[in-house]
């Protein structure tokens, strides 16, 4: 094959096809009488074509490189951040770890959150520890009733920050009311030191609705633009009942990972067409006309994913980290808002768990389920706010023996 552009794109002749076509033409050069060249890797000629096959397939590589980096969803590194740029799209620096956290309380009590200074590294907020001294704020200011909640927190430090389950349970603020502190769920979102290409390229991909038609289906390529928003979802119930979500009629219903209050609340006015909205977060914002707009939105609810799968053996092992698998898997299994979780994916992350960690075996019969007891092969997202989330304590790996 000759090197050309067609409609798949620039396509360049492999190495071997390289060294073949160099070794013929030398052959019908210097071998015409059927006396045929030494090629063997220890000879000169041998050596001499692999050298120039090497530099011609090294070219080639350089070339489909620059060649594909004109296409946004194949540029990396820098030509990514230039490439982006053209849309008004930038890469994210360091993201927060997001843990939702239960409260629990024996009378009413005010809790101050981060809200509009969701970013700021200096806030005052509602704080909390675990126990190998990491630093959590509260999100968003809130008024709870006796008893206990889930809210969300994100860490003090950006990065990746992954508490055990159990261990946030310490007050550094004090409020008289709140009994006890816990945290009884993986991360909903896991910090990152900057946004990597992968996610940048999704994001883009997410983030051109921006330029759609409708004000609402823009909304969510917007909020996605917004400075520390990890995930978000956006719905509008334009029907006249309430429909499957719950969301009322007329309705426009926000569920956001992460962000400032009122750059959130802002984006939801500025292309809400005055429809009404729906959440648990209330931020008031003041308009032109000097009315002040009650925006609502909801946060992630996460839900706890159980994983279960058998490790078959392929060879002799003295021994298998279990433990480095499961974190491995905890790391990379990750899920938007209203993603549907299934096995296929459970499997292609864990097979790619066990290499990390030394390979060996495979997984076999992999189930999920969100109680630990009633296991599938599919479990579909039952709302739009809803995020599954994985932790090594909810992951369960039996070794069996390899087939005879």
């Amino acid at each position: 094959m000759a090197d050309e552009i067609t409609e798949n794109g620039l396509q360049v002749d492999s190495y071997d096809t390289i060294l073949t076509n160099l070794q013929t033409g030398l052959n019908s050069i210097y071998a015409p009488d059927g006396n045929l060249i030494n090629f063997g890797p220890e000879t000169p000629d041998g050596q001499a074509t692999n050298i120039f096959a090497q530099a011609g397939s090294d070219m080639r590589e350089l070339a489909q490189e620059v060649y594909n980096s004109f296409d946004p969803d194949k540029c990396s590194g820098r030509v990514q951040d230039s490439r982006y740029a053209l849309n008004y799209i930038f890469r994210n620096g360091g993201t927060y770890t997001i843990q939702n956290i239960d409260i629990t309380c024996n009378q009413t009590v005010n809790l101050n959150g981060l809200d509009a200074n969701y970013n700021d590294t200096n806030a005052a907020a509602y704080t909390v520890s675990d126990n190998a001294g990491n630093l959590w704020y509260l999100i968003d200011s809130v008024t709870l009733q006796p008893g206990t909640h889930s809210l969300a927190f994100r860490s003090q430090n950006m990065g990746l920050v992954q508490p055990v389950i159990g261990t946030i349970t310490t007050q550094v603020t004090t409020v008289l009311g709140v009994t006890e502190v816990n945290n009884s769920v993986a991360p909903t979102t896991l910090g990152t030191e900057q946004e990597t290409d992968s996610q940048f390229r999704v994001r883009r991909s997410r983030s051109t609705a921006v330029r759609g038609q409708n004000n609402i289906d823009s909304l969510e390529g917007k909020l996605l633009d917004l400075d520390g928003i990890s995930d978000a979802k956006t719905h509008v119930n334009r029907s006249g009942v309430t429909d499957e979500t719950g969301t009322p009629p007329w309705t426009v219903w926000v569920i956001v990972e992460g962000g400032a209050n009122a750059d959130i609340a802002s984006l939801i006015y500025e292309n809400s067409c005055g429809l009404p909205t729906r959440g648990n977060v209330a931020v008031s914002v003041p308009t032109v006309s000097g009315q002040v707009f009650i925006t609502n939105f909801d946060r992630a609810k996460p839900v706890p994913l159980y994983i279960r799968f058998d490790f078959q053996a392929t060879e002799d092992l003295e021994t298998i980290d279990f433990s480095g698998i499961k974190n491995s898997i905890v790391e990379t299994l990750t899920y938007n808002l209203n993603e549907t979780a299934e096995t296929s994916k459970v499997t292609q992350v864990a097979a790619d768990a066990i290499i990390t960690n030394g390979g060996g075996g495979y997984a076999l019969n992999v189930e999920i389920s969100i109680d630990g007891s009633n296991w599938k092969d599919y479990i579909p997202s039952a709302s739009l706010q809803n995020k599954f989330v994985v932790d090594a304590t909810r992951i369960t790996i039996t070794e069996i023996e390899a087939a005879s």
